[in-house]
């Protein structure tokens, strides 16, 4: 784990952006969805990752949506994405959402679950005795072949839309000491899934971002960075989310920002505006209940089901709400 200080997202604004650049990821109008597992889908609750890529995008960047179709256990096969179902649910559900999304740029984050447990495959698919793989190397062909898979069925769901997709490594894990897990061992089978999810990407042509690298996963097994960006080891706080979002930026051919530290009301606000937008577009596409509004105890309060929909304009005007903050970030940074 690199150990370096940590400095805010105020500093994306001193960046010397070319969002017209043609090797530019982010461009007008353009549509992100984020995909992964836990990594990913607490990255809305902090809303670092999704400000720099709307400070990244550029001050003449049109109106940029991004959405967070991250699942918390999350693997490949898409097991936890299905509530009763076998995992096809589950994929069946991710490519609906994508679809209807209409994503011109796909970032996906997969790797650290099957990093963990290279015992078994990950998806309740397979059969007993695919689940229980060999060791790190038949989990590597296990995890690979549904990576392909994934990365097939999302260009099929996104359809001519669909411009960029960017292959994210997951960062190390930390050792925060007893009584947590050690985590040495399990940073090493990362190195090994990174690696083949870099030949991933290269072999579809995509980009890649080397998370694993940039925070120090190969010059230490566990370090701890001060102050810790893990809470437990594995899951990324406050201050993790802040590192992987500039390093993210880097990592797609931004300038890293400046690490001078000022505080940036206007930072803020557009952060604060991305967490509200990330709170209304959950409840818009993962409700609480969903077995009543819409599976077999729909018949108890399956009427309100149509308030789902209602999500929507909701979910537009902040999307309004970002870009007039994404706006003043780059006014105010003109005027000082």
């Amino acid at each position: 784990m690199k150990i370096s200080s940590v400095f805010g997202l105020a500093a994306l604004a001193c960046l010397p952006l070319h969002a017209d650049d043609e090797a530019s990821l982010l461009r007008s109008g353009d549509r992100v969805a984020l995909i992964g597992n836990t990594l990913i889908e607490r990255a809305r609750l902090y809303g670092h990752v999704e400000a720099a890529l709307q400070v990244a995008a550029g001050p003449d960047a049109g109106h940029v949506t991004i959405r967070n179709l991250g699942w918390s256990g999350d693997s490949v096969f898409g097991d936890s994405r299905s509530y009763f179902g076998p995992p096809q649910e589950g994929r069946d559900r991710l490519d609906s959402v994508v679809s209807e999304c209409q994503p011109s740029v796909a970032m996906l984050c997969y790797g650290t679950e099957a990093a963990m447990s290279v015992d078994r495959g990950w998806t309740e698919e397979k059969s007993a005795a695919e689940r229980s793989a060999g060791g790190l190397e038949e989990s590597l062909a296990l995890f690979t072949e549904g990576y392909q898979d994934l990365v097939d069925r999302i260009r099929k769901a996104a359809g001519d839309s669909l411009r960029e997709i960017v292959l994210i490594s997951p960062p190390p894990l930390e050792n925060l000491g007893d009584p947590l897990p050690d985590q040495v061992e399990n940073n090493r089978n990362l190195a090994a899934f990174r690696d083949a999810i870099r030949d991933l990407a290269e072999k579809n042509g995509t980009r890649f971002v080397d998370l694993f690298a940039a925070l120090g996963g190969d010059e230490s097994d566990g370090a701890v960075a001060d102050p810790p960006l893990t809470t437990n080891g594995l899951h990324y706080g406050e201050e993790g989310y802040r590192v992987l979002a500039r390093e993210l930026l880097e990592g797609l051919g931004y300038d890293k920002a400046d690490e001078t530290t000022f505080d940036r009301p206007e930072i803020e606000a557009l952060r604060a505006a991305i967490v509200e937008k990330n709170r209304l577009f959950f409840h818009r596409w993962r409700p609480a209940n969903e077995t009543y509004l819409f599976l077999f105890r729909k018949h108890e309060q399956g009427q309100n089901a149509k308030e789902i929909p209602m999500f929507d304009p909701l979910v537009e005007k902040q999307d309004q709400r970002i870009s007039a903050a994404r706006k003043r970030v780059y006014d105010s940074n003109i005027k000082n």
